[in-house]
Formats: structure tokens, sequence, C-alpha cells
């Protein structure tokens, strides 16, 4: 596969499989890599040769090497992923056979790198790359991986929807919040849950409140017209439509949270009579997961320590950590 990529033209005695097993255990290893030189030190170790930090470099810099560590990290996908997580059988989202997570981590790198990556708080960070990743919760593994510069939108980043998303659901934060989104994967046959942002303001079509109370009075009004008489000690259970996509009504759950001094609103277009509004709210919940998922690669791959103002090397620690996470 090294030369199939381009990454092995004729043998040297840098083989592929010993350059990426030596990435691994630096990367991985007892965090004391933090350097193309500390790269270079422990290739030399774990083969016990004597190549320079020359001919190493010329192998590091190539473009093919994250390639070669993608298609290393699809392989352990396969042979690897197992459902490891599944709901009761009277559970309602038993039903699911993928839940999937789509989420982006940012994190800066070499300031040098500004134009490859260009950072999204220039000030801050002026370079930085984020990981876009598409997690299977009953896997626990990552089934999608893009690095790309901070400043991509996440929206741009989705993985295209497959036609048909039966038994599927996709559970996304308000970075991903999108109607047309929304519509694609319902006449999918999918269902997804997403937070909204603070902005939204459809119009009501029904309202219930946790204890069941029909709230007739809000019927027909705009969400942001009527919030500020919402019962904060009780959540809401909203069918909403928005101009232009009056063929698509979904569900709106509104939540108080006192914490933060501030509303929730979370939209799916799971159906009331399967998935309670309590059910809804613990199902977004299940998202933290791969929040967990990023600190375990940053964990593994010193992503947060790694110095290099080569645009190539730099991707490596994050293509090493989604490897070792398999």
């Amino acid at each position: 596969m090294a030369e199939q990529l381009g990454f092995t033209i004729r043998q040297r005695d840098i083989r592929p499989l010993d350059f990426i097993l030596s990435l691994i255990d630096a990367l991985a290893g007892d965090g004391n890599c933090d350097t193309q030189a500390d790269l270079h030190r422990k290739f030399n170790e774990l083969t016990g040769l004597n190549v320079s930090y020359r001919s190493w470099a010329n192998q590091a810099k190539k473009d093919a090497l994250p390639t070669l560590i993608l298609w290393l990290w699809v392989q352990c996908l396969e042979i690897f992923s197992r459902k490891v997580m599944a709901f009761d059988e009277d559970s309602p989202f038993s039903e699911f056979e993928h839940i999937l997570i789509q989420d982006g981590s940012s994190q800066a790198v070499y300031d040098a790198l500004k134009e490859a990556f260009p950072g999204r708080f220039s000030t801050v960070s002026p370079a930085a790359v984020e990981l876009h990743t598409t997690m299977d919760l009953l896997t626990n593994n990552l089934v999608r991986v893009q690095l790309t510069e901070d400043t991509r939108s996440e929206r741009d980043c989705l993985p295209p929807l497959p036609t048909s998303m039966a038994y599927i659901l996709m559970l996304m934060d308000a970075g991903y919040f999108e109607l047309e989104l929304f519509a694609a994967i319902d006449d999918r046959e999918g269902s997804f849950i997403c937070k909204a942002p603070q902005s939204i303001n459809p119009t009501i079509l029904s309202a219930v409140r946790e204890d069941g109370k029909n709230l007739n009075r809000y019927k027909g009004q705009k969400l942001k017209d009527v919030l500020s008489g919402f019962p904060k000690d009780q959540c809401l259970d909203l069918d909403v439509e928005w101009p232009g996509f009056k063929a698509w009504p979904f569900r709106l759950v509104v939540r108080w949270n006192d914490k933060k001094q501030k509303w929730v609103f979370v939209v799916t277009n799971l159906n009331r009579v399967e998935f309670t509004l309590s059910d809804v709210l613990q199902a977004y919940r299940l998202r933290w997961q791969i929040e967990l998922i990023f600190k375990e690669i940053k964990s593994y791959s010193g992503w947060h320590r790694f110095n290099t103002k080569s645009a190539t090397l730099a991707k490596l620690p994050l293509m090493v950590g989604s490897t070792n996470v398999q």
C-alpha cells in the first residue's frame, strides 16, 4: 500500500512499517516527543539503524504519509470494530442500527503554519487545525475523520448522506443546525436530534407542558414572542415550523438551564408517541461520548505539545491518535 500511495518509491533502509510503528510509539508513548528530531531519534532507536536526519525528514515530509496512516486507520476499524453498546429491548432506541455523532475539535499548531492552517481566532491562535469526526455510538468507534484548517465550517465537513437512512439516528450540536439538512434526513427516513442556536424563531403549531397539559395559547405564535412566558420549572414539547419548510414540521424541546440562565432548544423528528420528551433530552446527552474520544486522541497524540513547521508533520499526531483510539 505504501508503494501504491507513493510513499515508497524504491526499497530503502526506511521501511514503511518501521516508519509508521516508530511514529505510533513516539507520539503515543512516554510523552517525550515534542519535535521532529525526537521522532527521528525514536525511529533509529526502534530499528537499530543510524539513518541520517535528512534521509528521515525526506520521508516524513511526503504528502502521502498522512494518507498512508489514514489507510492504516481504516484497516484497524474493519478489524477491531465491534458493537459494544446496546439499548434494552423495550427501549425505543433499540430500533436503531447506527447512532452517529458528528462533531469537531480544534487545536492550535505552530504559528508559522498560519497560511496552510489559518485559525478562527487569529490573534490568539494564528494557526489551528480542526478534526471533524463521525462516531458510531454503538461501536464506540470513529467511522470518518477529516482534518482541515480551523476556519472551515463544521457544516461543510458533514459526510454525504446515504440514500436511505432508515434505522440511523444522528446526534449533532448547534454548529450543524440547518433546516435543509433536517429535511434531507427526514426524506431519507432517518432520524436526528440537534441542539438549536439561541437565534431560532419558528412558528409554534402546538405546545405540551412536561406534565401533559396542552398550552393552546401559544399556537400560531412566534417562539421569541412568547418565550418569556414559558415556565422555567418544566420542559415544553412543541411542534414548530419554519417559513419555506412547512412540509417538514419538526419537534422542539425547550428547557430552562438555571445554571447558565438561558433556554436550551433541541430539535428532532422523533415522534412523540414512541419517544418521550425525557427520551429526547437523555439521548442528546449521549453526544458527550465524542468529547471523550477527542480527549483520548489528544492524550494519545501529544497534539498539544508537538511543534513543527511542516504542514504534513502537523497532521501526524491527529492521524496517529485517531488510529490509537480504535
